[in-house]
């Protein structure tokens, strides 16, 4: 599992955040600042360790058994990724700011179009990919369907993954519309707990 993997989701990402901004923390305490269970955090403790991300350390005390307490790897910072903590915070702003679906579609379309560049036609299964691509999407289209993994979906918006998915389907469709292309998304499907994401490409009535 790579690092991305390990904090797309949000109950880890939380820990990691925890660790980062406190300092080590035994189990209990990560999964107050988590909010699940204990047994739930240990899970997601062991899939930040297989990561990397984590390691154990023993705390010493006076009397009884040494503490076990959990820190984040030397050099290891959930800030860690680029433009990913901006991004963070623009996804937390739509929410506040109560945009609409429709608002947030037609700026999807928009920016697809931008991406894709002068208008015309085009050869869609090379432009879909590299618009998306753009994006933080490792994308692929070929023989009639386009899938997406690696999805930064649950990444840059752990409450809210759909306003990442429903805005990769509008920049895929600008990138359609303005190649000219009479293809349209036809059965989308988002699993952001998998990071990946597929449509039909099917020619419009």
């Amino acid at each position: 599992m790579s690092y991305l993997d390990a904090v797309a989701d949000p109950v880890r990402l939380r820990i990691a955040r925890r660790l980062a901004e406190r300092g080590p923390a035994s189990l209990p305490e990560l999964a107050e600042s988590a909010n699940v269970h204990p047994n739930t955090a240990r899970a997601h403790l062991e899939a930040l360790r297989a990561a990397g991300i984590v390691s154990i350390e023993s705390e010493h005390r006076p009397r009884g058994r040494p503490r076990t307490r959990y820190a984040l790897t030397p050099g290891w910072t959930p800030a860690d990724g680029g433009f990913r903590g901006l991004a963070e915070v623009l996804s937390a702003a739509l929410v506040r700011s109560g945009v609409s679906e429709r608002e947030l579609h037609d700026l999807g379309v928009e920016w697809g179009r931008y991406l894709l560049g002068r208008p015309g036609e085009k050869d869609v299964e090379r432009e879909l990919p590299r618009a998306l691509e753009s994006l933080g999407f490792q994308a692929r289209a070929q023989g009639g369907e386009l899938h997406l993994s690696g999805c930064p979906c649950p990444v840059v918006s752990p409450e809210h993954p759909e306003l990442v998915c429903g805005l990769a389907d509008a920049v895929a469709e600008g990138v359609l519309a303005g190649s000219g292309s009479k293809l349209k998304l036809a059965r989308v499907r988002h699993d952001p707990e998998r990071r990946s994401c597929s449509a039909s490409l099917r020619r419009a009535a």
